[in-house]
């Protein structure tokens, strides 16, 4: 039984595009190469690309009559390829990524600058960062050491939190 899944990519990661003897319609509104635009038998549009050394190209199969394009057929791939990498690369720049940063109460200053220079990146990067300070044993009666840390560490970096939130061994503060 042979698969007929008419999805937009085959096998080897290429688009799949409708193209010369492939298309199934009787007439095609068919785009020149003077940016003219014609109403043709599929013969017709078919011998025009010939004549061109080009290929048709079907491009909006659901369009009354379907439109086609005479085109180089590489060039048309190439050109898909490279929107859909287009499309990748805003779509991963806009999703925020959730950062945490973990310190103890007993950090040193070098130590918290350096978690800083951490957190400026993730936050240049349009990263949402939250810092959690986690407190173990009898230091879970200095929450308010915990929310003095933190906000030395908001100094350091010039920013104010969103929230602060003090659950039973933490300390969280949340930056955007």
């Amino acid at each position: 039984m042979q698969n007929r899944n008419k999805s937009f990519k085959n096998r080897n990661n290429n688009p799949f595009v409708v193209a010369n003897e492939r298309i199934r319609h009787k007439e095609v509104r068919v785009t020149l190469l003077n940016g003219e635009s014609k109403i043709l038998s599929i013969r017709d549009a078919l011998r025009a690309a010939e004549e061109a050394e080009l290929d048709l190209v079907l491009i909006a199969d659901n369009a009354l009559p379907p439109v086609c394009k005479i085109t180089d057929l590489s060039k048309h791939i190439y050109a898909i390829k490279q929107k859909e990498k287009l499309a990748k690369r805003k779509q991963r720049e806009s999703v925020v990524e959730l950062k945490e940063i973990r310190m103890g109460l007993n950090i040193d200053t070098h130590d918290l600058e350096t978690k800083a220079g951490m957190a400026r990146k993730f936050l240049d990067k349009n990263n949402k960062v939250t810092i959690t300070i986690v407190l173990k044993g009898r230091e879970r009666g200095r929450q308010d050491a915990a929310k003095i840390l933190l906000n030395t560490f908001a100094d350091i970096l010039d920013i104010t939190y969103e929230q602060i939130s003090t659950q039973n061994n933490r300390v969280s503060g949340n930056i955007k």
